[in-house]
């Protein structure tokens, strides 16, 4: 009977341990600017910061976690976390298309679906790397790390490294 519980108790805590890392997910989603004119099902309202208005986004994100290879995070100067993305192939070719397609734009970032950031479409990106530069949680950092690997000295610092 003494066996039969401790068996018992070991595997309900190893499904609570595989449950309370189900619960940790972090969602990366960045979203293009919007033509206000598209309305109701395909984009919404969001108040940006740079320059400070209320703009309207896509609902359907051009890009997410699923086109992150890799990630660098870093200490922003304002006292939050910034973060690197290196995307796979198709994110590079998507966001090397979207930048030149939206140039002048703004494209929002958001992380679990709370928004983190705004940046203006200046350039065309050809590189695959996009980078929030500040507004992360140290929490969310954790996450992150826990889903993707590190990019350290132009690698992935895991089994499979690519360099770029």
């Amino acid at each position: 009977m003494k066996k039969f519980r401790f068996i018992s108790l070991v595997l309900l805590a190893l499904a609570l341990a595989g449950f309370s890392q189900k619960l940790k997910h972090c969602t990366v989603t960045f979203h293009v600017e919007a033509n206000k004119k598209d309305g109701g099902p395909f984009s919404v309202p969001v108040m940006v910061k740079n320059p400070p208005r209320e703009i309207f986004v896509e609902k359907m994100a051009s890009i997410t976690e699923r086109e992150i290879q890799s990630i660098f995070p870093f200490a922003a100067n304002d006292g939050t976390m910034g973060c690197a993305f290196k995307l796979d192939d198709h994110g590079r070719v998507w966001l090397d298309s979207l930048s030149i397609e939206h140039l002048g734009q703004s494209l929002v970032a958001f992380i679990n679906n709370r928004q983190v950031i705004d940046m203006i479409i200046d350039k065309r990106v050809s590189d695959g790397i996009i980078t929030i530069q500040s507004g992360l949680t140290n929490e969310e950092i954790e996450i992150l790390k826990m889903k993707f690997p590190l990019i350290t000295n132009g690698k992935h610092k895991a089994k499979k490294a690519d360099s770029f």
